[in-house]
C-alpha cells in the first residue's frame, strides 16, 4: 500500500465514522475517477493522422476519431483509464485489411472533457460516436470498454459482430476491491450505488453482462487471457458461456494489457471480422 493509500484510508476511515453520508459522497467521487496518463509519442502520431471529431454527450465534451472512407467500419472502445490511441496496433491492421476505424476518449479520459467516468457513460458516448460516423458493422472493446461495448449493444448500437478483449463482465469484482483498499463499509458502499444509480441512470442489478447476454444475436469474439491479474479470466468466460454462439479464446502469458497489441490476438480479430468471421491465422 503506497503512502498517499495509507493516508486517503485513513482519512476516509475518519469521515465515514463521522458523517457516512459524506462518506458515500467522497467514496462516488474516488470510484469514478480514472486515472490520467500522458499519451506516447506513437499514439499522438496516429490520431494526428486521423480526422477528429468532437461531441457532446450528456453535457460533456468527447473526443473521437476516425480513419478511412470505405469499407466496414469498425468502433474500438479503450478500457479504464486508457484513451482510444492504445489502439494503434490493431487500428493500423483494421485499416491495412480494408475497415473503416473509428474510436474516442471516454468521458473523463484522454482529449475528452470531465474528471469523472463510468461503464455507462462509455456505453452512452459509444453510441453517440457510432451515430455520428454512420452505421458500424463491429465493435471491439477491451477490458472496462468490453463491458461497455455490451451495454452499448443492449441499448441499440447496431453492429453485426462483437469482440471483448478481457472483458469485465460486471463492477462487483472492482467495488470489492475498491472497499477493501478504501476499508469503505458495507452501508456506505450501499449508498454509493444507490448515489451512481440515481446520476447514471442505471440499475446496479442490470450492470451485469452475462444477465442480458442470453437475449443478443451476433456473433461474439472473447479473447482473455489465464495470466490476467486486473479482470479474471473467469469474467470473459462467463460472458461466452452466457452469449448464443460465443466463441472464447483463452490466451497465456499476455496478461491484461499486452493482449491489444499482441500479433496473433490481432490476427485472430481481423479473421472474426473479415467476412467469413472464421476466427484463426
Amino acid at each position: 500500500m503506497t503512502t498517499a493509500l495509507r493516508f486517503t484510508r485513513v482519512a476516509f476511515g475518519a469521515v465515514q465514522r463521522a458523517s457516512p453520508g459524506l462518506a458515500a459522497r467522497w467514496a462516488e467521487r474516488l470510484f469514478c475517477s480514472p486515472p490520467r496518463r500522458p499519451i506516447s509519442e506513437r499514439m499522438a502520431a496516429w490520431l494526428a493522422n486521423g480526422r477528429r471529431f468532437d461531441l457532446t454527450v450528456s453535457g460533456r465534451r468527447v473526443a473521437a476519431w476516425s480513419w478511412g472512407e470505405r469499407g466496414p467500419g469498425v468502433l474500438l472502445v479503450h478500457g479504464w483509464g486508457s484513451r482510444g490511441a492504445r489502439f494503434v496496433d490493431l487500428g493500423g491492421a483494421l485499416l491495412a485489411s480494408g475497415f473503416r476505424v473509428v474510436t474516442l476518449d471516454a468521458p473523463g479520459h484522454g482529449a475528452s472533457s470531465g474528471r469523472l467516468s463510468s461503464g455507462p457513460e462509455f456505453a452512452r458516448a459509444a453510441l453517440a460516436v457510432a451515430a455520428a460516423v454512420g452505421p458500424v458493422s463491429a465493435v471491439v472493446g477491451h477490458s472496462l470498454g468490453g463491458f461497455a461495448s455490451a451495454l452499448a449493444i443492449e441499448l441499440g448500437l447496431g453492429v453485426r459482430r462483437a469482440v471483448f478483449l478481457a472483458p469485465s463482465a460486471n463492477p462487483n469484482a472492482y467495488t470489492t476491491q475498491f472497499a477493501s483498499l478504501l476499508g469503505v463499509q458495507d452501508p456506505v458502499m450501499s449508498s454509493m450505488r444507490e448515489r451512481l444509480e440515481r446520476r447514471l441512470g442505471f440499475d446496479w442489478q442490470r450492470m451485469d453482462v452475462a444477465r442480458f447476454a442470453p437475449a443478443m444475436r451476433m456473433p461474439l469474439l472473447v479473447i482473455h487471457d489465464r495470466d490476467d491479474r486486473e479482470v479474471r479470466w473467469d469474467d470473459g468466460a462467463a460472458i461466452a458461456a452466457a452469449w448464443p454462439g460465443a466463441t472464447l479464446v483463452t490466451t497465456t502469458g499476455l496478461g491484461h494489457h499486452r493482449i491489444v497489441s499482441d500479433s496473433m490476438v490481432i490476427g485472430q480479430v481481423l479473421s472474426f471480422l473479415r467476412p467469413t468471421g472464421q476466427v484463426g491465422p
